[in-house]
């Protein structure tokens, strides 16, 4: 069943026009909730913009949305600058640009910490939760630990942030029927659970 998923994963991937990183889980704490904020939804094949629209779903405003499936995308990085020397813990991924759900539950990246020197750059990637983050250096993904350093302002600087997109996969009647940007003009978070 993993080499399943894993295989279905990389299709998608395949087929999907190229983000910096991306990975099958919402940014932050608790399970979220949308709604549309519009009365048509455009819904893509995949989740990105250059993808082949398959649908326009017509919906009441406020209606609340389900979903079955959430990619959260960089399409361009950030930067940060090291104030003084220092380090950053993490689980280290390798160098993914997509990580699925499963692996990065799955226990199987070794956690290790990279030392910096004043004046390095790192690659932000995105936020993911609890006060953790993903970043980039020497081409290896790491998980960075609490505090994320963009939010370590005493040993890092924000040069810039990243530019993300977050999509979510619509289901109607237990179907899944495509994928939707949450972009606050045609849906947005309405609300966390859990």
């Amino acid at each position: 069943m993993r080499l399943l998923s894993l295989l279905a994963a990389l299709t998608l991937f395949a087929q999907a026009p190229s983000a910096v990183f991306e990975i099958e889980l919402w940014p932050g704490e608790g399970r979220p909730q949308f709604q549309a904020v519009a009365n048509e939804l455009t819904i893509r094949e995949m989740p990105s913009t250059s993808a082949r629209i398959v649908r326009r779903l017509r919906v009441s405003r406020g209606q609340q949305l389900v979903f079955d499936e959430t990619r959260y995308r960089t399409t361009e990085s950030g930067h940060l600058q090291v104030l003084s020397a220092t380090t950053v813990t993490g689980r280290i991924l390798g160098t993914t640009r997509l990580l699925t759900r499963d692996a990065y539950y799955s226990g199987q990246f070794p956690r290790q910490q990279v030392a910096f020197k004043e004046g390095d750059v790192i690659e932000y990637l995105q936020y993911r939760a609890e006060g953790t983050c993903f970043v980039r250096i020497a081409d290896q993904v790491v998980n960075a630990e609490y505090p994320c350093p963009a939010q370590d302002d005493g040993r890092f600087r924000v040069i810039t942030q990243p530019k993300t997109e977050w999509w979510i996969r619509i289901v109607l009647n237990r179907a899944p029927v495509g994928w939707v940007m949450v972009d606050e003009k045609a849906v947005k978070e309405s609300g966390r659970s859990g």
